[in-house]
């Protein structure tokens, strides 16, 4: 597996790269990419490793040279956002590991603009991790600027929403912010816009982040609004970056859904460029109908939100992201928050006076079943002749009926993962038990 994943370095804390020395020397290498000069802000989530990882990444970057923004605490989009608006700033590094475990960490590292860095720049910084660079010179000054951050990031998520300042007002919420680094800002960003908000996850401790909870488990969410009969709920991942919404029935609505929501809304008010929604290869053939029907075209990307950002920037389109929850509207920020779409999304459902369930259920959604198969090796996929021969059996039978079926290997874990859809939940699940138990014969674990 390469150094970078889909998104950033990811794994197990204090091991290789994520190690205290693995993180410096990486910090370092990137300071060189960057020019060796400049200033470079970092961030983190509550995990308990973060600490020790941001220590050391300020060390590796003021090592070579580099000043440093310590931003504390503070989920990924309020990091891109801090780029964004400095304009002054070289570069960027969250540390996260976003929806993964508290055990796991990571680095993501972002461009002076707020975006994720280049391909090239990532190339160089792996490149100068690898050959062992030596640094030498004055190093860089550390200046703690977390509360300003803080305090700047929640006031642009109020400014945004400028005409119509509470628009929420009437509103109960649930909002589940995985006890990670959107628990402050979530909440408060919500109630500013005069929601009534019920907080679900508890006050981070270092090792609850996650844990049951947040875009990856939004079932908590959903039946929490049940319970408490509110009007939806919120749940974002551990870096504050992906997004689920429920809606007053308790129903889970991802990505695509609020893609199709925010689409159609776009497309009628005049601020949707384009004529395209970019997804990828995972997005929901329920979208491609929803889209087509508002005469726009669904283009797929590869898994990875870099990559949406870069299919979008190339066909001059203002949304796009994955069916994981990572929303990309470039109007309001670099990169995917989860904070800022939930105040679209909800400040826009307002004005209509509609419920979410009449919002969001709008988008449909064929049945899909997934698996994944932890694999020691990645073969190529077509140089097995029994899972190849599957397939063709499978896309025969899947196609007719508007259904399919994707495998990709993970860029962040070693598995591979099997995805079928279609419009009959019995047929896809037995494609998937009879693709998932092939994989496992062809691909030792």
């Amino acid at each position: 597996m390469s150094l970078f994943g889909t998104d950033g370095v990811r794994g197990p804390a204090g091991v290789g790269p994520l190690s205290a020395d693995g993180a410096l020397r990486l910090a370092a290498s990137f300071a060189e990419a960057l020019g060796g000069s400049g200033a470079v802000a970092v961030a983190r989530d509550t995990r308990r490793s973060g600490g020790m990882l941001s220590a050391a990444v300020i060390a590796g970057l003021c090592s070579a040279g580099v000043d440093v923004i310590d931003l504390g605490v503070l989920p990924t989009p309020g990091l891109s956002w801090f780029l964004h608006q400095r304009g002054d700033v070289v570069g960027g590094v969250m540390i996260t590991a976003s929806h993964n475990p508290w055990q796991d960490n990571g680095l993501k590292l972002f461009a002076a603009d707020g975006g994720k860095i280049s391909d090239d720049l990532q190339d160089l910084t792996v490149a100068v991790y690898r050959d062992g660079g030596t640094w030498e010179g004055p190093p860089g000054t550390c200046v703690d600027l977390a509360a300003e951050a803080g305090a700047g990031y929640l006031e642009s998520l109020q400014s945004s929403a400028a005409d119509a300042p509470r628009p929420l007002q009437g509103w109960t919420l649930v909002v589940d912010t995985a006890s990670g680094a959107a628990w402050r800002v979530l909440p408060q960003a919500l109630a500013r816009a005069g929601a009534t908000v019920i907080e679900l996850a508890p006050p981070p401790d270092g090792q609850n982040i996650n844990e049951g909870l947040g875009a990856v488990h939004p079932e908590a969410v959903a039946a929490a609004v049940v319970t408490h009969n509110a009007d939806g709920g919120v749940a974002v991942d551990g870096d504050g970056d992906r997004i689920m919404l429920s809606d007053e029935r308790g129903v889970v609505h991802d990505g695509d859904a609020i893609l199709g929501f925010l689409a159609a809304r776009m497309q009628a008010d005049g601020s949707l460029r384009g004529g395209v929604v970019v997804g990828t290869k995972t997005s929901n053939s329920g979208l491609a109908q929803h889209l087509r029907g508002l005469g726009l075209d669904l283009l797929r990307a590869d898994v990875g939100d870099r990559n949406v950002s870069a299919l979008m920037a190339s066909r001059g389109a203002n949304l796009g992201g994955e069916t994981s929850g990572h929303v990309l509207t470039p109007d309001l920020c670099p990169t995917g928050d989860a904070t800022r779409v939930a105040l679209d999304v909800l400040r826009r459902a307002a004005l209509l006076g509609m419920p979410l369930s009449d919002s969001l259920g709008a988008v449909p959604r064929y049945p899909v079943s997934t698996a994944q198969v932890r694999v020691g090796s990645r073969p190529d996929l077509e140089s097995l002749p029994a899972l190849t021969s599957l397939l063709q059996e499978a896309t025969a039978a899947l196609e007719p009926t508007g259904g399919r079926h994707l495998l990709r290997y993970s860029g962040t874990e070693p598995v591979l993962r099997i995805q079928v859809e279609g419009p009959d939940a019995a047929v896809v699940r037995s494609w998937v038990e009879r693709i998932e138990a092939c994989a496992r014969e062809c691909i030792p674990g």
